[in-house]
């Protein structure tokens, strides 16, 4: 395991009631009573070390337990959706990332997809619940992409051991990882709330509990062919013009509305985020919205994001830092189609801008047009790596932040357009008209488009005579973004009304 290091460590589990336990690790020893079987200890905050030992020992029993190979360094949350979990083997450069050097100071855990309790112990988990070293191609395969691109840079940048901890499953909203409390004290999420009432309201309890007793069975071997096709994006150009696939009837699934199901508010944050808390973490990183978007929940997706944060906090105690990933370019086809991802990505950067220690990254010059789970981690995982070293680790003068719009002026028949973050001054890599929507009194027009600095200029003749002036740029589901900083950044959607 990685344990953080310069904090407090917990180390927390059950042994038979009237139990004492020690835990020493290191140099450090602490004991506590279980009266009812749960105990909890807290060691004192260490240094950064690549390896020592952790030993727990039951008084009862005469049980004792050895860890091996325990690090401490820095240890990140990696939560959200299918694009945070997103293995490090489907990525398009996958076969270079497998082929470099081992590293025994960098690993990943990822806790089991449980969605209620007693599904652990009902559900083989093979590929889950226990630590990964970076070393053989199957294991580092097996790292969250985003993660593992991530966690190579700060492993360059600090020199000490990295861990991240997922905490994901596709397909599940945010309010899935949020506290029931948190979500019945925003008003703004009541339509969560009653669409899963009402959808329970509609079940037969009975039989839906009796189905979900069961073990899920194993994915037979074309099932999973199906999986890697789809996480690949392979096929979807396929589906065009052929009528959708019918499904057998089922009467239980994770995604299916239930008091059970995954995508239920507050059933990931329940028997996953709490069975991963209080363990000591540095922060978090977050991508996830597309189920949101799914179900047309984009409109009080910034005040989703605000309760999950803070529900994230409180369970852990402290302001942990946050770092989104703000959705990517998008379009589909058919049922797996955006609504409005130009709202969320708007709504997410709202979220961030409402609270302290939480920041965003944009990749919309690292999108797929047909394939949701885009195969370019690699921007992800290290500019979110850049936020951590900048707001994070200290290295305050790094250009981590993307280009973003500060306000605009009007003068004869221009418009400029201020930017902050852009470093050495805005490049252009691509086509601004594409992704430019100008309209003058509510009619399109078509402006000249220059940069020069850290300013963007638009001129066109019908400005001067202009009551408004409405410019928006890559407020589209799916463009690629041609305005970069000088740090190659590239910049974030904005819409300015003059």
């Amino acid at each position: 395991m990685v344990l953080q290091r310069g904090e407090p460590l917990p180390v927390w589990g059950r042994s038979v009631r009237g139990d004492k336990v020690t835990v020493t690790l290191g140099g450090n020893t602490a004991v506590s009573d279980a009266p009812q079987g749960e105990w909890k200890v807290t060691l004192p905050a260490m240094e950064a070390t690549e390896q020592t030992e952790m030993t727990i020992s039951s008084q009862l029993t005469g049980e004792s337990v050895t860890f091996h190979n325990v690090a401490v360094g820095e240890v990140w949350l990696a939560g959200g959706q299918s694009n945070m979990e997103f293995l490090l083997k489907y990525d398009e450069q996958a076969p270079e990332m497998l082929e470099t050097p081992e590293d025994p100071g960098f690993r990943f855990f990822r806790y089991p997809q449980a969605n209620f309790t007693g599904c652990l112990e009902m559900n083989p988990y093979p590929d889950d619940g226990f630590w990964r070293v970076w070393d053989t191609p199957e294991n580092k395969g097996f790292f969250s992409g985003p993660s593992a691109y991530m966690g190579r840079k700060l492993r360059e940048a600090l020199g000490v051991p990295v861990g991240f901890i997922g905490v994901n499953w596709g397909g599940t909203p945010a309010a899935a990882w949020t506290a029931m409390e948190d979500l019945e004290q925003n008003p703004a999420l009541k339509t969560v709330l009653d669409w899963h009432k009402e959808g329970c309201a509609a079940l037969d309890l009975a039989k839906y509990y009796t189905v979900s007793d069961k073990p899920q069975p194993e994915p037979s071997q074309a099932d999973q062919e199906r999986l890697e096709r789809f996480m690949m994006g392979i096929g979807f150009e396929e589906m065009v013009g052929k009528p959708p696939m019918r499904m057998p009837p089922m009467d239980y699934s994770p995604f299916m509305v239930g008091p059970r199901a995954a995508i239920r508010p507050a059933g990931l944050y329940e028997n996953i985020l709490c069975k991963v808390a209080p363990y000591s973490v540095r922060g978090a990183i977050w991508y996830q919205g597309e189920d949101d978007d799914a179900r047309g929940w984009y409109d009080f997706y910034d005040e989703s994001m605000k309760t999950l944060i803070q529900s994230w906090r409180k369970l852990w105690g402290k302001e942990l830092p946050f770092f989104q990933v703000e959705l990517a370019p998008f379009e589909g086809l058919g049922f797996n189609n955006s609504k409005e991802y130009y709202t969320m990505r708007d709504k997410q950067r709202a979220a961030a801008d409402a609270l302290p220690g939480v920041h965003d990254i944009c990749i919309m010059d690292a999108g797929d047009k047909l394939n949701i789970h885009v195969r370019k981690k690699r921007p992800v995982g290290e500019r979110l790596a850049l936020l951590a070293r900048k707001y994070v680790y200290g290295e305050s003068g790094l250009l981590a932040d993307s280009p973003r719009a500060t306000g605009g002026t009007r003068e004869g028949n221009q418009v400029c357009i201020a930017f902050q973050d852009a470093g050495e001054g805005l490049q252009v890599q691509g086509d601004l008209d594409a992704v430019l929507e100008v309209t003058v009194d509510g009619n399109r027009v078509s402006p000249a488009a220059s940069v020069e600095g850290n300013t963007l200029t638009l001129t066109a003749e019908e400005f001067s005579t202009a009551s408004s002036i409405c410019v928006k740029f890559c407020q589209l589901n799916y463009c690629t973004d041609p305005l970069f900083s000088s740090a190659g950044l590239p910049a974030f959607p904005f819409t300015l009304n003059l």
